[in-house]
Parts: C-alpha cells; sequence; structure tokens
C-alpha cells in the first residue's frame, strides 16, 4: 500500500500557512550547496530560534546531493507544528535533474519508513532555482515513482499513509499532471538500489 497524495495549494495565499506552520510528522527542507537557506528554510530556523542554522554550520553541510540532517522536534514547545524537519542537500541548482531528485526523495522516504511517521510534507516552492532543469510535473512524478518504489519493496504495509505537497494555486494543475502520469515499469525508478 503506498501513501495518498494530497496537494494544499496554499503557499504565497494571503491568510495561508507559512511553511513553518505545516502541521505534519516530517517535513522535508531542501539546501542548495554553497548557498545560505532560502526562504522556507530560513522561516522554520527562525521559528526554532536558529537551530538549522546551528546545526549546518556545526556540522559544516553544505548542501551536497541526498546528505541530510534530521532534527527530531519532540524537545521543542508542544505547540510544534512539526514533529520531525529533515533538511536534505539538492548538490548545485544547475545539475539537478531526475537522478538528484530521485536521490533526494529517496532520501525523504527512506527517513519517513525509518521514523515510522504517518504524515509527510514537501514544499514545491514557487521560483525554484531548480526550474529550469527539472519542472514541477515532472518533480512531483519523480516524488510517486519514488515513493511507489520505496513502498514496494517493504515487507509490511508502510506506516506512511499521506504525502502532502505544499504549492502555491498556480502550480497545483502542473503538480497534479505529474501525480496522474503513469509510473514507468516496476523496478525501473531511478533509485538507487541497495548494496
Amino acid at each position: 500500500m503506498t501513501p495518498k497524495f494530497t496537494i494544499l495549494a496554499k503557499m504565497g495565499v494571503a491568510g495561508g500557512p507559512a511553511v513553518a506552520e505545516l502541521p505534519t510528522d516530517l517535513l522535508l527542507l531542501t539546501k542548495v550547496a554553497g548557498m545560505a537557506l532560502g526562504p522556507g528554510p530560513q522561516s522554520v530556523d527562525e521559528s526554532l530560534k536558529g537551530l538549522i542554522s546551528r546545526k549546518v554550520d556545526q556540522r559544516k553541510f553544505r548542501g551536497e546531493l541526498a546528505k541530510s540532517i534530521c532534527f527530531d522536534l519532540d524537545s521543542e514547545p508542544a505547540d510544534r507544528k512539526q514533529k520531525h524537519v529533515l533538511l536534505v542537500g539538492i548538490g548545485s541548482s544547475q545539475s539537478f535533474d531526475r537522478e538528484a531528485a530521485c536521490k533526494v526523495f529517496g532520501e525523504l522516504i527512506d527517513q519517513a519508513l525509518r521514523l515510522g511517521v504517518e504524515h509527510v510534507t514537501v514544499p514545491f516552492p514557487a521560483n525554484r532555482t531548480t526550474g529550469p532543469t527539472l519542472n514541477l510535473k515532472g518533480t512531483a512524478h519523480i516524488l510517486k515513482e519514488v515513493t511507489e518504489e520505496k513502498c514496494r519493496k517493504l515487507e509490511e504495509p508502510p506506516v506512511l499513509k499521506e504525502i502532502v505537497i505544499f504549492c502555491t494555486p498556480q502550480a497545483k494543475s502542473h503538480i497534479q499532471a505529474g501525480l496522474r502520469a503513469p509510473l514507468r515499469s516496476k523496478g525501473s525508478c531511478c533509485c538507487p538500489t541497495e548494496q
């Protein structure tokens, strides 16, 4: 059984939630190699009083492709909207392609399965630096493909029930098209094979 995909097209809408306000078990944030945190990760970092930037500095995390830091927020204030935040490097935005997206989403789904979470949220921000190399439709399709492939290999049904894609209203139709696109044959996913 694979989780359902839900699109929350309220990014940037007046009265809509900010990334830091999204209730979820696991929130994906990304970092471009060699660059500062983008607006979404920065807003979450500010809500965590600099926790993300401190860990990035301590671990000398530069945003290398598929390298990650997972933040367990159980010790944070009780009104915290997320239980975990996963910061994943996407490498260079100019070389972000299908294979890179597979690695990033593979790391997300692996962490979600390891943590045993039910809900994951993936922001698809407007004006992405990766936009010129991989469009929204392709990105959504890869997320679905990686999720299906990872869940198909499990012996037991996953606890993971829902993946929420947080985007702008303008992006919704592109993401829907990517989620509806037929998957390639089983076993042909771009997920790295386990050694």
